[in-house]
């Protein structure tokens, strides 16, 4: 029998994030004694909630797909499972200034067989059989489709989405389904992501979404409260090695360099970041970090004095429409708690190049430009009791074409390093399940030494 030994001597988390978070856990709960390390006042990364008012703003992600078998594992161990909270209320889609209804449970849709016909009227003939189509692929490959394990569907990495579905399918089909398809979950377009990553979105949404009662950063809120030493406000500089072994982490404190002495570090930042604080990895391992891909996005946030898109979760606004806008959601429909009795709480997501330019913009610039597209679908959208603007320059991991293969490289890598192990999104397919399966991933590899 195999057996497993705790790693002695002291654990460094670099990177606050959920990824990170998860390996902490991991790492206290086999006896490992951690630092974690977090550049921000507020752990979680993009798993982010604050309270204002009395309505709860979900600063970054915004759902759990329900087939998420590594982050709820997490959650019954924190003892929150029971806070999980599915929601299936319908969708819009917007073409043509009129918006089509659809529910996100596909049972819920043979329940209200008349709105689903209403539905399918956004498209043609052709349309609808590229529909048909795309259900028969998509369950044909269904076995293959894994955010925790891409490499299932590696013949698909490397081609992107639009490439793949102009193949078979219709540019109408292409514009009005696979385009926010990739786009509503990712903040990026069909161009800029792998075939793989976007059949495994459309296969991770069949069953669903969900959230947690008292907002998404729970999940992160409860693992930091657990942990013995979390560093807020704390960068670090520079991952020490001392040939391929680790050494420790050097932050900065004051304006002057202090090391942190540890036998086992897991680096969970972004890759970019990850390619700096490692400057002794070979170049094919830095430039694959380097060259991975975030969409970005400037989410603005309303608190409303009524329910302005009655009981939709959201309403996806196709590129072909010409908003700078991917979708506009209502979250109090994901779980009750998120708004006062009465009131709304609407989220409007920028992407693409329209979210890199807000990046830079004012705040007034921002709401000006989105407050009137979102008029332009809602034209009675009333005035805000306040609004929130929440600027990220790495929203989620695109899973580029060819990113698939180049981290199996990395991987195989990284094995030659003692006590390094590197965690995140970017080592599945962009979602909340991939930082917490890759955290935990690391944590154990970690303890049992390998």
């Amino acid at each position: 029998m195999h057996r497993t030994e705790v790693v002695m001597g002291k654990a460094v988390v670099v990177g606050g994030g959920i990824a990170g978070l998860a390996a902490a856990h991991a790492l206290e709960k086999a006896g490992v004694e951690c630092t974690v390390l977090e550049k921000r006042d507020f752990s979680g990364g993009r798993i982010y909630s604050v309270d204002r008012d009395g309505f709860t703003l979900d600063m970054g992600a915004q759902f759990f797909f329900s087939k998420y078998p590594a982050t709820f594992d997490l959650m019954r161990q924190l003892g929150i499972y029971d806070r999980l909270n599915k929601f299936t209320n319908p969708v819009g889609i917007l073409r043509d200034n009129r918006i089509y209804t659809l529910h996100l449970a596909p049972r819920e849709n043979f329940l209200h067989p008349l709105a689903t016909l209403k539905f399918l009227g956004i498209f043609s003939g052709r349309a609808k059989r590229d529909a048909a189509s795309f259900m028969f692929k998509l369950f044909s490959m269904r076995n293959r489709l894994d955010f925790d394990d891409p490499a299932k569907a590696i013949d698909l990495d490397g081609i992107s989405l639009a490439e793949y579905a102009r193949r078979s399918f219709s540019d109408e089909f292409v514009e009005y389904f696979i385009q926010f398809l990739a786009s509503v979950p990712t903040l990026g377009m069909p161009e800029e992501i792998s075939a793989a990553y976007g059949m495994a979105l459309a296969w991770y949404f069949l069953p669903g979404l969900s959230t947690t009662r008292g907002g998404i950063g729970l999940l992160a809120r409860k693992i930091s409260e657990g942990l013995s030493d979390l560093r807020l406000g704390t960068t670090a500089t520079r991952i020490v090695m001392e040939g391929k072994q680790v050494r420790g982490v050097e932050i900065e404190d004051g304006g002057t360099a202090e090391l942190i002495d540890a036998d086992t570090v897991v680096c969970a930042t972004l890759a970019g970041e990850a390619a700096g604080l490692l400057p002794d990895l070979p170049v094919s391992v830095s430039d694959v970090l380097s060259g991975i891909r975030y969409s970005a996005c400037t989410q603005v946030i309303y608190a409303m004095p009524e329910r302005p898109l009655g009981d939709l979760y959201g309403i996806a606004t196709p590129r072909k429409e010409g908003l700078c806008l991917t979708g506009i959601i209502e979250n109090d429909n994901k779980a009750p708690g998120y708004a006062p009795p009465g009131k709304g709480l609407v989220h409007a997501f920028t992407y693409g190049e329209f979210a890199r330019e807000m990046l830079e913009q004012s705040d007034e610039q921002v709401l000006e430009r989105v407050t009137g597209d979102i008029r332009k679908v809602v034209p009675r959208f009333p005035e805000p009791l306040f609004t929130e603007i929440f600027r990220w320059p790495e929203a989620v991991c695109l899973t580029s074409p060819g990113q698939t293969a180049a981290m199996q490289r990395v991987k195989a890598a990284l094995r030659e390093y003692k006590g390094l192990h590197l965690a995140g999104e970017y080592f599945g397919m962009g979602s909340v399940e991939a930082a917490v399966y890759s955290g935990t991933g690391a944590a154990t590899r970690a303890v049992r030494g390998c």
